[in-house]
Order: C-alpha cells, then structure tokens, then sequence
C-alpha cells in the first residue's frame, strides 16, 4: 500500500508558527527520502492551534523545499473561493514543479462560521444562493472546466476566458469526503477520492463509501480509473506501548475540543492526567479507537484490514509533542507498508 502524509501544522506547548511551518518542511523532505507518495497540507482558519491557514503558499514553499515527492492540499474549501482563482493557483504551481501538485478540494468550512463570513467578503449572509454544500458540485465543475481549459459554450465568457498560464502537465484535482456525497461526486466526475477517516472513523460507513466510488466510477482525462486513499490520524512506534504513548497528545488536545476548547499539543507526560471518571475514560478509549497506533506489525494488520476496505493508499496524520517521535513514526509507518 501507498503510504503519504497530511501535516496539518499543528502547534505543540510553546511553539510558534514560524518553528512549526519549520517542522512541517522538515516533515516533507523526510517524507520524499522515506519514499512516501505525495505530502499534503490543510486548511484551518482562526486558531490558535493549527498554523494552516493558506495551503496553497504553504504547498508551494513546500515544492520548492522538495524534488521528487507529489505536493498538494487536503484541503483547499473550495466554497471560499472563485473556482477561477484556484484553477490559477495552481497552475503556477504546477508550472513551477510539473507532474507534482494535486489540487485537494473539500466543502467543509475549515472554521467556525465568523471566518466563513470573512473569507466570503461578507456574501455568506447577503447571497441569494450562498456558497453552500449544496454549491459545493457546481464550483467543482467550474473548477474542472478552467483546469481543463473548457468552459461550457453556456458560460458567457466561453470562448474569451483561460486559466493561465498555459502548463504542460496539469495539477491533480481530487475530492475529499467522509460519505456517499462526495463519493458519488467523485466518482462521477474521474477523479481520485480522499476518505478523512479522521472526521469519520465509521468502518462500515467508510467500506460502503470507498464500495460507491469503485462502482460509480467514470474514467475521465484525469483518471482512467478509480483511486481512493483514507486519511487517518496514525502513531508508529518501535513498540505498541509506545505509539500509544506518544498518541496521548494528540488524544487530550481532542478530548478538550469535544468540550469546545483549543488546545496546542502537550508533552505526552502532561497529557490526560485530569481524566478520571469513567465516562471520561470511555471517551479517551473512544478517541484511541479512532487512531491508527503500534508498531510496524500492529499497522501491518491494520493496513491489510483497509486495503479490504478499497483504499490504495494510506495518508497519516501524526500530530505528536517530539520531533524525534514524528520522524520515528513515519519510518516505521513506511516500512510496515513494505511487508
């Protein structure tokens, strides 16, 4: 199985942006000497917490910090956007690095509703048809048609519009998604599909989901056939007992967002430690079940059981308080993707 990474820049006690976009480089050029696939950034915005928040300057810094590996976003939301200021983004990028950027777009917000209010310039309360989940398709279809260089002869600007510049190899557009929606989507349009395992940890919901793209699928001039990869938050280790512990951080900062607090990542020693109640247990043995933790057999099993699933590629989340522990997961994580 493919294995690649989603760095969602998440800061730890005490960090500043600028030491964590710092590590989240350094991530990426371990990434292309470990052989991963392809390493990806997210979008979040006013937070304290995930430094995020511009994917598209972030990805090209990382193209020019990187040679060989595949750089993209999971994701841009795309209903922030004009559909045509992202097909140029990243044709840019792809002009700068060919045959390496994928286009990740998603509808989620990336935030709470007062950054989508300012990211829309004030439209989201005053449009008559907001830039909606229900809007999420047709931007994708204006997305695909600049990226294709094909506006619809419906389109008033057809036949006078481009995206430039014009590039040799174009960027990658993929969907992402956590149900049949944005499978079905998709699957209609060609395009790869990205499963957030780490939104929607429902194993027969993600099998039925990744089953609707397979069988929906439709080749198209960017995918001749169907590909799916799940995104799941994962913690390698030499031993079991270790991935468990360095994923203490990643599960208190959790455990306090379900409680409508952000938290930066903390040493895994300071971690859980005002858990006592029983229902307070459950849920942090809940939040564990969502992960993908252990050592380089324990995730071997685990690969397997997802590749039962339909997914071709594995993409983790590692957010981890030690660099050293980050650096050891992702090469533990490569190997047991090679037994």
């Amino acid at each position: 199985m493919e294995v690649s990474m989603l760095d969602q820049t998440q800061l730890v006690e005490a960090q500043t942006p600028e030491e964590g976009f710092a590590g989240t480089v350094e991530a990426a050029r371990l990434a292309e000497q470990l052989g991963f696939r392809r390493f990806w950034v997210s979008e979040h915005h006013s937070s304290d917490t995930i430094a995020g928040s511009s994917p598209e300057i972030l990805a090209a810094h990382l193209l020019a910090a990187t040679k060989t590996i595949r750089v993209g976003t999971g994701g841009v939301m795309l209903t922030h956007y004009a559909p045509y200021k992202v097909a140029e983004n990243f044709r840019v990028m792809s002009a700068l690095a060919p045959g390496r950027v994928d286009l990740g777009v998603g509808k989620a917000p990336g935030g709470t509703h007062l950054p989508t209010i300012a990211l829309q310039g004030g439209r989201a309360l005053t449009d008559a048809k907001p830039r909606n989940k229900e809007r999420f398709s047709e931007m994708v279809d204006e997305l695909i048609e600049y990226l294709e260089d094909h506006l619809p002869e419906s389109h008033p600007m057809s036949g006078y519009l481009k995206a430039s510049p014009a590039v040799s190899q174009k960027p990658l557009p993929w969907i992402l998604g956590t149900g049949p929606s944005s499978a079905r989507l998709a699957a209609e349009r060609g395009l790869p599909y990205a499963f957030a395992r780490f939104i929607n940890s429902e194993r027969e919901e993600m099998r039925e989901t990744i089953r609707l793209y397979r069988e929906s699928f439709r080749p198209s001039a960017f995918s001749e056939e169907p590909y799916a990869l799940v995104a799941s938050r994962v913690f390698a280790a030499d031993t079991d007992d270790e991935a468990a512990w360095i994923a203490r951080s990643a599960a208190h900062v959790q455990f306090g967002f379900h409680r409508g607090l952000q938290g930066r990542l903390p040493d895994p020693s300071k971690a859980l430690t005002e858990i006592v109640t029983e229902k307070e247990i459950q849920e942090v043995r809940d939040i564990y079940a969502t992960y993908m933790i252990g050592s380089k057999e324990t995730l071997s099993r685990q690969m397997d059981e997802l590749s039962t699933y339909g997914a071709d590629e594995i993409m983790a989340i590692t957010p981890v308080f030690s660099p050293e522990s980050k650096e050891n997961s992702m090469a533990v994580l490569k190997k047991a993707a090679q037994r």
